[in-house]
C-alpha cells in the first residue's frame, strides 16, 4: 500500500513539473510559432514596368502601341499569369489611373471638376518624411465627384502603410499608388536601377506591401526576373506597365505570380472577360492577400486565374479593341455612301421604281448591319475590307431579302437574325459583341461584356420592327398585346440579366418601347388601367431582374452597384453620376442639333402617321411598332448615361422603317398610273 502511494506521489510530482514547464516554455514557443506564421503571411509587391514616355508625336503619325513591348517581355517569364488591365473609365489620364489603383473605385473623368487631376509628384514633407505633393487638391477633387472616392485608401488600409522603391533621376509617378489618404508614404528607397529588386526586398522585410517603380529597358526585365525569383510561396507579385503619359485609351499589360489556380490568364468579376482585369481590381487583390477586409465602397473585384496563358490572344484582342471606335463612325458613313450610290444607279435604270427599290434595299441593309458587324468581329479584317463589308454586304443582303420576302414582311428577317445572334453571343460571354463596332468596347473601361448603349437601343428597336412585320394584317387583339409585351419581357431579360447583357438601363429602354406598342394594340383602346400597367412595367422589370440576379449569382454591375449600394446616399450618387454623364453627352459637339432633328422627326412621324402607314393600310401592328420605337428612344434617353445617343439610334432605325414602308413598289405604280 505504501509503495503504491509513493508511486502515485512520484507521478503527481512529474505532472506538476511538466505543468510548470508548460507554463514557462509554451507561451514562448507559441509566440515563436505565431511570429513564424506572421513571417509566412502574404506580402505583396506591386511593380510598375515603364516604357520611355512619349510626350510628342510627329504630325500625322500614330504613337506605338503600348501593349506590345511590355506584354512580350512579361511573356518571357513563365511564372507569370498574363492579362491586360483596363486603366480608366472613359477618357484616359495617367495620374488618374494610378489614383484609381489606390482607391479601388473609379468614375468617368467627365464627372470630375476639374476634369483632369492635379500634377502629383513625390516630395519631402515638412516633417522630413515622404509625401505626394498636390494630394490635397486630388482629395478635394474626388470629394466633389458623384461617388464615394477615397484616394490613398489602399495605403491607409494596409497595416503599417506601403513603402516605395524607385530609381533616382527619373519621374516617380508610380509612388502615387503607395500613398495613404493623407498622401504620405511609409518609407521610400531611391537608388540605382541595378539594385531596385534588392531594395524592394529590403523594404519587404519590414512592410507588408511595397510599390516599385522599375527601370525601363533591359534593366527592367532583369528586375522583374529578380523579383520573381525572390518571391516566397505566400507572396504575391503584380507587375503592370506604368500608365504612360498619353491621351490614348490604354490596356496595360499585367503579369501576376502567386495567385491560386496556377499559371494562366487573368480575369475578375469586374470584367468577366478572360485576359482582362481592371486597375481597380488591384486593391481588393492586395487586401485579400494581406488579410484585410475590403470596404463595401470598393467596386473592384479580386483578380483570379481563369483559362490558358496566351499572350498572342491578348495582343490580338488589344489590336481589335483599338480599332473598334475609329471604325464605328467610318463604317456608318461608308454604308450611307454605298446607299447613295445604289440610289443613283437605280435612278438611272428606273426613276420611280428604282427609287422605291433603293429605299427598301437601303433600309433592309440598315437592319442587317448588326449581323454584318458580328461577322466582322469573327473575321477581324483590315480597315478597308471591314468598311466595304459594312456597305456592300449589308446592302447585298438587303437586296436579297427584298427579292425573296414579300413586302412588308422582309424587315422581320434581318431583325430576327440580329436578335438571335446577339442572344447566342451573350450566352457565350459576348465574345463577338465586344469585338464588333456596335459593342461596348472594353478599351474604355465602362463595360467589359454584355450590351452597350448603342446596341441596346438598336436591338430594342429591331425587336419592334420584327414583331410589327410578323403581326401585319392580324389587327388589334389581346394576343397581339401579349406578343409585344412578351417579346419585350424576353429581350429585357436577355439585355438585363447579369450573366447575359448585364445592362440594367436596357431593361427600362426595352420595356418602355414594348409597353407603348402593347398599349396601341389593345382592342378597346388605351384605358387608365392599361396605362398604369404600362408605366409600371419598367419598374416591375427591374424588380424581376433584381430577383433573377440575386438568385442566380450573376454578380452583375447592377447587383454590385445598385442592389448592394450602401444606403440612399450611394444610390443617389449612382443616379447623379448617370444624369451628369447624360447631360454632358447632350451638350457635346453637334449633339444639340442632331437631338433637335430627332425630336422634329418624331413630331413629323406623329403628325403624318396616316401618310407614312398608307402602304400598309394604317395597319395597327406597324403603327404600334413605329411608335414603340419612339418609346425606346425616349426611355433610353431618360434612363441611360448616354442620354440622347439612344434617342438618335432609335430614331434612325425608325426613319429606316418609314423609308422601307414608303418604298412600296405599289406607290410607284400608282404614281405612274
Amino acid at each position: 500500500m505504501l509503495a503504491r502511494l509513493r508511486c502515485q506521489a512520484r507521478a503527481l510530482a512529474a505532472l506538476a513539473v511538466l505543468a510548470v514547464c508548460a507554463l514557462i516554455f509554451l507561451p514562448g514557443a507559441a509566440h515563436a510559432q505565431s511570429q513564424a506564421r506572421g513571417a509566412e503571411q502574404g506580402r505583396v509587391v506591386i511593380a510598375f514596368l515603364p516604357l520611355p514616355d512619349v510626350f510628342t508625336v510627329e504630325e500625322g503619325a500614330e504613337p506605338p502601341p503600348a501593349e506590345g513591348p511590355v506584354l512580350d517581355r512579361l511573356d518571357l517569364i513563365s511564372q507569370l499569369s498574363l492579362g491586360l488591365s483596363s486603366a480608366a473609365q472613359g477618357s484616359y489620364d495617367a495620374m488618374q489611373a494610378l489614383l484609381d489603383i489606390g482607391q479601388g473605385t473609379r468614375v468617368s473623368l467627365a464627372t470630375y471638376e476639374p476634369r483632369r487631376p492635379p500634377e502629383l509628384q513625390l516630395g519631402r514633407s515638412a516633417r522630413g518624411g515622404w509625401q505626394i505633393d498636390g494630394w490635397d487638391l486630388a482629395r478635394l477633387r474626388a470629394a466633389g465627384a458623384p461617388a464615394e472616392l477615397t484616394p490613398g485608401l489602399l495605403g491607409s488600409l494596409v497595416p503599417g502603410g506601403i513603402a516605395y522603391a524607385g530609381v533616382s533621376g527619373r519621374g516617380q509617378r508610380e509612388a502615387i499608388a503607395a500613398a495613404d489618404m493623407q498622401g504620405a508614404i511609409a518609407s521610400v528607397s531611391l537608388g540605382r536601377a541595378a539594385d531596385i529588386a534588392a531594395r524592394t526586398g529590403a523594404l519587404l522585410a519590414t512592410y507588408r506591401v511595397v510599390v516599385a517603380g522599375l527601370p525601363t529597358g533591359k534593366a527592367g526585365n532583369i528586375a522583374v526576373r529578380q523579383l520573381v525569383e525572390a518571391r516566397r510561396p505566400s507572396d504575391l507579385l503584380i507587375v503592370m506597365q506604368t500608365p504612360p503619359l498619353t491621351g490614348r485609351a490604354q490596356l496595360l499589360p499585367t503579369g501576376v505570380a502567386g495567385l491560386a489556380g496556377g499559371i494562366g490568364a487573368l480575369t475578375s468579376s469586374t470584367t468577366h472577360l478572360q485576359g482582362i482585369v481592371a486597375g481597380i481590381d488591384v486593391l481588393p487583390t492586395v487586401l485579400q492577400r494581406v488579410g484585410v477586409r475590403v470596404p463595401d465602397t470598393v467596386k473592384g473585384q479580386p483578380i483570379r486565374v481563369e483559362g490558358a496563358r496566351d499572350a498572342v490572344a491578348l495582343t490580338s484582342l488589344a489590336d481589335r479593341l483599338r480599332v473598334v471606335l475609329p471604325r464605328r463612325l467610318a463604317g456608318f458613313w461608308t454604308f450611307l455612301g454605298g446607299w447613295l450610290i445604289l440610289l443613283l444607279v437605280a435612278l438611272l435604270v428606273s426613276e420611280r421604281g428604282g427609287r422605291r427599290w433603293a429605299m427598301r434595299v437601303g433600309a433592309l441593309g440598315v437592319f442587317w448591319l448588326p449581323t454584318v458587324a458580328f461577322l466582322n468581329a469573327v473575321l477581324r479584317p483590315s480597315r478597308l475590307v471591314e468598311l466595304l463589308l459594312m456597305a456592300v454586304l449589308a446592302l447585298g443582303l438587303g437586296a436579297l431579302t427584298d427579292r425573296l420576302v414579300r413586302f412588308p414582311r422582309a424587315p422581320a428577317v434581318p431583325a430576327l437574325a440580329a436578335l438571335i445572334l446577339a442572344t447566342i453571343d451573350l450566352a457565350l460571354g459576348s465574345p463577338l459583341i465586344i469585338r464588333s463596332v456596335l459593342g461596348p468596347n472594353p478599351l474604355f473601361g465602362s463595360r467589359f461584356y454584355g450590351i452597350g448603349n448603342e446596341l441596346e437601343s438598336a436591338l430594342a428597336a429591331l425587336l419592334l420592327v420584327a414583331l410589327a412585320a410578323l403581326l401585319h394584317g392580324r389587327g388589334r387583339s389581346l394576343r397581339a398585346v401579349a406578343t409585344f409585351a412578351g417579346g419585350g419581357a424576353a429581350l429585357a431579360l436577355v439585355i438585363g440579366a447579369g450573366r447575359l447583357g448585364a445592362d440594367v438601363g436596357g431593361v427600362i429602354t426595352v420595356l418602355g418601347g414594348a409597353a407603348v406598342a402593347a398599349l396601341l394594340m389593345l382592342p378597346g383602346g388605351v384605358t387608365k388601367r392599361a396605362l398604369t400597367v404600362a408605366i409600371a412595367a419598367p419598374v416591375l422589370g427591374l424588380a424581376a431582374l433584381a430577383a433573377i440576379d440575386l438568385a442566380g449569382g450573376g454578380d452583375s454591375h447592377f447587383t454590385r452597384t445598385v442592389l448592394r449600394a450602401d444606403g440612399s446616399g450611394a444610390l443617389w450618387d449612382i443616379v447623379a453620376r448617370r444624369y451628369e454623364l447624360a447631360g454632358r453627352q447632350a451638350i457635346r459637339g453637334f449633339m444639340p442639333v442632331v437631338t433637335l432633328v430627332a425630336g422634329l422627326s418624331i413630331a413629323v412621324a406623329i403628325r403624318r402617321r396616316g401618310m407614312i402607314l398608307a402602304p400598309v393600310g394604317g395597319d395597327p401592328a406597324w403603327r404600334a411598332g413605329l411608335f414603340g420605337i419612339v418609346g425606346v428612344g425616349v426611355a433610353g434617353a431618360l434612363f441611360n448615361d448616354s442620354g440622347p445617343v439612344l434617342l438618335l439610334f432609335a430614331t434612325f432605325i425608325g426613319a429606316c422603317l418609314v423609308t422601307y414602308l414608303r418604298g412600296d413598289a405599289r406607290l410607284s405604280a400608282a404614281a405612274d398610273g
